[in-house]
């Protein structure tokens, strides 16, 4: 007889286990496509997450496609890359943000051309094109024709090598490198006396560093140039050798010849000065377009100069305007000629300061210019026919025994020099031997 309705018996434990098995297996499918995302490394460093491996090779190719368009010369990454999936709770970079962090974390190179200036490198240019064309300009610069010789005082190499892209050079920028330096200089402006010296001390220096801030600079300083007293010294310093024909003016000399029938103190022109002209091969040296150096190699005399001729007056004569005396100092007179305490004054006193020029009276040579006991320093003049001025009490002298002297020119200096009362010129005239009364004749 037949049981209807009668069920299989399940037992729970087998039950269990097949759903696990089941809840397994569909986490599993499921895992597999979820927390996978490809990290982007650099020499071991990752530095973007990207969604997928394609992704970030296709960002990575565009990125170094617009490099190299940009700069028209192949472009790479500078370093290991690796694109690798990995499990991460970090979210995967949209296109947007992926090529931003690449194009800022990633750097690239190409290859360039190094130069380096005594061993150290200096100059970074894409190509060798570039690089000659900087080296061209410079020459050009300081060429000053088809026989100028152009060199460095430097060592320079030029080296094939990779070259970060943001570190390359332009042609401006190298010039301004090569003749500046790399720190900003101080000018200072030229002023009068000013010498090397003086500003090495003034800037904490020394006058070697401040010729090498400024090629060719020496100590014939003009006022109103600049001079660098700071900052950095040229990268290259270009020395430019080459011969050079200037035309340069003679200027001519003067003679002097003394004539007898003139009087003492005059002077005429009998001729008149003529410069000559002359051609003269130089040969130069300049670093940096400043002369260091210019050497004379031959010279012609297109012209010669013609001197200028003075005959100067030898003939001792009194001769002043209405034959009078000039007054040697301005005053008012202390003490006149004649009787004076129980003697004879033999001059007058004319009272001025401390120091106030004394003048010649009237042309002449002087006779003696020395200390004369009660008279103090004094000076004595002839001025022919018989005429001799005396100036006494000089606090000092301003001409020497022999010298020729004119009308109005300073002899000395007013002082108390001798037996005196207080600053005062004593002025004494002799004709022919006789003490005779200044006033007289002034």
């Amino acid at each position: 007889m037949t049981r209807k309705g009668k069920q299989k018996r399940i037992s729970y434990p087998s039950l269990l286990v097949g759903t696990m098995v089941i809840i397994g297996f569909a986490a599993f499918i499921l895992g597999s496509g979820v927390g996978k995302v490809c990290a982007v490394t650099v020499n071991g460093k990752t530095i973007a997450y990207a969604q997928s491996k394609g992704q970030a090779q296709e960002a990575l190719a565009k990125l170094a496609a617009r490099k190299t368009k940009e700069l028209a010369q192949d472009v790479m990454v500078d370093g290991k890359v690796e694109f690798k999936t990995v499990r991460e709770s970090e979210n995967a970079y949209d296109d947007k943000k992926l090529a931003s962090v690449l194009d800022n974390e990633l750097s690239f190179v190409t290859e360039g051309v190094v130069v380096n200036i005594n061993g150290t490198p200096q100059f970074r240019f894409k190509n060798k094109d570039v690089t000659d064309r900087f080296i061209k300009q410079l020459r050009n610069k300081y060429s000053t024709g088809e026989n100028c010789k152009i060199s460095f005082a430097e060592k320079v190499e030029t080296l094939n090598q990779k070259v970060n892209i943001e570190k390359l050079n332009t042609v401006e920028e190298a010039m301004r490198l090569a003749e500046q330096g790399r720190g900003q200089p101080e000018i200072h402006i030229i002023e009068e006396n000013d010498t090397l010296w003086d500003l090495a001390v003034a800037n904490n220096t020394t006058v070697d560093r401040l010729k090498s801030l400024n090629p060719g600079v020496d100590e014939n300083l003009r006022p109103g140039d600049e001079i660098k007293v700071s900052g950095s010294t040229p990268l290259l310093t270009v020395i430019a050798s080459y011969e050079t024909i200037e035309q340069e003016k003679i200027p001519f000399g003067t003679q002097y010849r003394s004539d007898a029938s003139l009087p003492m103190g005059t002077r005429k022109i009998i001729q008149q000065g003529t410069e000559g002209l002359k051609k003269v091969t130089y040969k130069v040296i300049a670093k940096n377009g400043k002369i260091t150096e210019k050497t004379v190699l031959d010279e012609n005399i297109i012209e010669k100069s013609v001197p200028r001729i003075i005959k100067q007056g030898t003939k001792l004569s009194y001769s002043s305007r209405g034959g009078r005396l000039a007054w040697p100092v301005s005053g008012s007179i202390t003490s006149r000629f004649g009787p004076r305490w129980g003697g004879k004054h033999r001059g007058i006193d004319i009272a001025a300061g401390y120091g106030v020029p004394i003048r010649a009276a009237a042309p002449g040579r002087v006779v003696s210019a020395n200390w004369q006991g009660g008279y103090g320093r004094m000076v004595v003049i002839s001025h022919g026919n018989g005429i001799v001025t005396r100036y006494a009490h000089m606090s000092a002298f301003g001409v020497q025994k022999g010298q020729t002297v004119s009308k109005g020119q300073i002899i000395g200096k007013v002082g108390t020099s001798g037996n005196t009362t207080g600053p005062h010129v004593h002025l004494e005239m002799l004709k022919n031997g006789a003490q005779t009364n200044p006033l007289n004749y002034l």
